[in-house]
Parts: structure tokens; C-alpha cells; sequence
């Protein structure tokens, strides 16, 4: 597994020699920015199955990123087989048609992300889109992901564990190593800020963690860094520009990120932030790839105090939100790469991978 560049010293400063931006080799990022349009007839289309749905908390939003991939990958000529997935039996995947030539996961969450679909279609000789059944196995669990993380040398905020199944005793002793607030309490296995709140003093925390609780998985509580909310993409090795969101709510929570009427507005590539930290975000979230061992493209999402020049990572996605206002076709976009041709390329990074 590579080995990240060693973080640098607070205040981003640029060495002589500039960070890779590329998993592959040092070079400046090769994007094709032409204009994305219909390839020239003669291309042979692909058959997709675009599985969506699934039996996680995170259905919703997995339907929602199935509607706008299918209708991408048929803006590209494509033949595109929708299968919605109701249950977790492996006998549902039987609806997958055998001629498809990949698997689309536009799937969320458990069952999505964890690595076990991955693992059915493996075992099944099925090609699918993204990262393999480790590698998502090891981002979804943040606790997993940020114990690499650390290892690795990679900033992160201070964190508890509270472990499932938590007891009144592990809860007091996470009331007592908590000295300093506000903290984010969060669910360890459940994406889209489902289960996350901020908790402001031991009041709050209590009643944060009993309600983590209920999706019965342990719960981890870390600082909250004040600040900037950002992101940073990965595709096909090389890393995109950063995206913040900015959240009129407490915070880019469920609903800030999924209800337009929350007011959240986004920002490629912030002009007001330090070139330094652009770069900074754009190797830590290949660094952030790599380690976990991810295939093809993530999205590592990032906290920044300005004031403190504090950067730390939050997680790393390796099926973010899919649609053509979610943050990685936003970045992609920036970069010439439209929805239809991201999505497709999603496949082609698939297929040439498990050629």
C-alpha cells in the first residue's frame, strides 16, 4: 500500500517540489475538459444495470442518485436496466440480466457501501462500478477508516468510541474523557449524516448518544473543528477541485445536504481559501484513497478552522451522492466532465479494471 506524503507544518506552506495530485505519476492533473458530447456513431453502447434502493437508511437518497445515473448513462447512447433492490437476500441480484455488460452501484449505505454487495457480485463474476469489497468495507466504518488514517500520519480531530452494545457505564465514562465541547456525535456506519448531532456541554452529549443508540452500531464522538466544510474528489486516480459547502443550518446536516429549501449553497474551488490548502486537500484526499485501498473515485470530505489553520479529515465516501448538484459531478464539472460523461466513465474505470 503507498505511503503518504508526511503532513506538512500548519499554515500550508509550499515546498520546492509541488505534491503529486495523481496516484499514477507526477504530473498536472490530465482531465479531458472537451466538452462532453454524444460519442460519434460506431461506439458500441453498453448494457448497465443501475442497482438502486437497497435496505438501508439511505434508501432515499440512493433512489434519487439511480434516477440521475440512469438518465446520464442513456444521454450517452447507453442501454440501461434499472434494478431496484427491496431486500438484502443475494437471490434479489438474480434480476441483475445476464448480457449487462457492469453493475452500477448508486447504492447508499449499508448494504451499498460496506462492502458486502461488492462481495455478492464478485463471488457472482458480475462487474460493478467503484471500490472492491475491502476497501468499502474499511471507508465505511469510520472508526476502522480513521484508525489507517492515523497511522498513516493523515490529521484528524480527537475522538471517543463508545462501543455497541454501549451500557450506562461506558456512557459516563465517555461523559467524563469529553473535557472540551461542542463535539459531533455520529453513528460509525451510517452515511449522509444520519444520527449526527453536536453536542454543546454533558446534557447534550447524553442525549446525542442515546439517540446514536438506535441504529445499534457503535458511536463515535469527536471535536468539532469550527469553519470551513469541504470536500475533495478522486476520478481515475488524479484529484479534483475542492467543493465547500456552505450550510445555513447549525451545521451540513440530512437536511442541509437534501432540501434545497435549507439554503445550502456550494462553492468549486473557493477562491477566498489559500492556494497551499487546495493542494493540501487535493493530496490528502489521495493520500485518504489510497490507504483505504479504493478503486476508480471516492469523495474525502475535510474540516478547516482559518483561524487555527487546523485541516482534518472527516471521511472518505467511496460511493458519494450521485446526482448532478451532489459534490463530486459539481468538481467533475468544473474540470469539462458533465454527468453523462462522468457516470459513463464510472463504467469504462470498471471495466478496464477487471478486464
Amino acid at each position: 500500500m503507498p505511503v503518504p506524503v508526511p503532513v506538512p507544518v500548519p499554515g500550508f506552506q509550499l515546498t520546492e517540489r509541488p505534491p503529486m495530485l495523481s496516484t499514477a505519476k507526477r504530473r498536472r492533473p490530465s482531465f479531458d475538459t472537451t466538452p462532453s458530447q454524444p460519442e460519434p456513431a460506431g461506439r458500441q453502447p453498453l448494457h448497465v444495470a443501475v442497482l438502486q434502493g437497497g435496505v438501508g437508511h439511505e434508501r432515499a437518497v440512493s433512489l434519487i442518485s439511480g434516477k440521475a445515473v440512469i438518465a446520464g448513462l442513456q444521454s450517452r447512447g447507453h442501454r440501461v436496466t434499472p434494478v431496484t433492490l427491496d431486500s438484502s437476500d443475494e437471490r434479489a441480484l438474480d434480476a441483475i440480466p445476464a448480457d449487462a455488460d457492469v453493475a452500477f452501484l448508486a447504492l447508499h449505505g449499508e448494504y451499498g457501501e460496506d462492502g458486502t454487495i461488492q462481495q455478492s457480485l464478485a463471488t457472482r463474476g458480475i462487474t460493478y462500478t467503484g471500490s472492491g469489497p475491502e476497501a468499502s468495507a474499511r471507508a465505511f466504518d469510520k472508526i476502522r477508516a480513521k484508525r489507517l488514517f492515523r497511522r498513516a500520519g493523515l490529521p484528524l480531530a480527537w475522538q471517543r468510541v463508545v462501543e455497541f452494545p454501549w451500557s450506562e457505564r461506558s456512557v459516563r465514562h465517555a461523559l467524563r474523557m469529553c473535557a472540551e465541547f461542542p463535539v459531533v456525535v455520529k453513528p460509525a456506519r451510517c452515511g449522509s449524516s444520519v444520527g449526527v448531532a453536536i453536542a454543546h456541554n454533558r446534557d447534550q452529549l447524553r442525549r446525542a448518544i442515546e439517540e446514536a443508540a438506535r441504529y445499534r452500531q457503535d458511536i463515535l464522538i469527536e471535536e468539532f473543528i469550527a469553519g470551513h466544510e469541504l470536500t475533495c474528489g478522486v476520478l481515475g486516480g488524479e484529484a479534483l477541485p475542492p467543493v465547500e459547502a456552505v450550510a445555513q443550518r447549525t451545521f451540513f446536516d440530512y437536511r442541509a445536504k437534501y432540501e434545497k429549501e435549507t439554503g445550502t449553497a456550494y462553492v468549486v474551488d473557493p477562491p477566498e481559501l489559500p492556494a497551499a490548502l487546495k493542494v493540501e486537500l487535493r493530496r490528502l484526499a489521495l493520500a485518504a484513497h489510497e490507504v483505504l485501498g479504493c478503486s476508480d473515485f471516492s469523495r474525502t470530505d475535510f474540516r478547516y478552522d482559518p483561524q487555527t489553520k487546523r485541516l482534518a479529515i472527516l471521511e472518505t465516501n467511496t460511493i458519494p451522492g450521485l446526482t448532478p448538484t451532489s459534490l463530486l459531478p459539481m468538481a467533475a464539472g468544473a474540470v469539462g466532465i458533465d454527468f453523462g460523461a462522468l457516470v459513463e466513465r464510472f463504467c469504462t474505470l470498471a471495466l478496464r479494471a477487471r478486464a
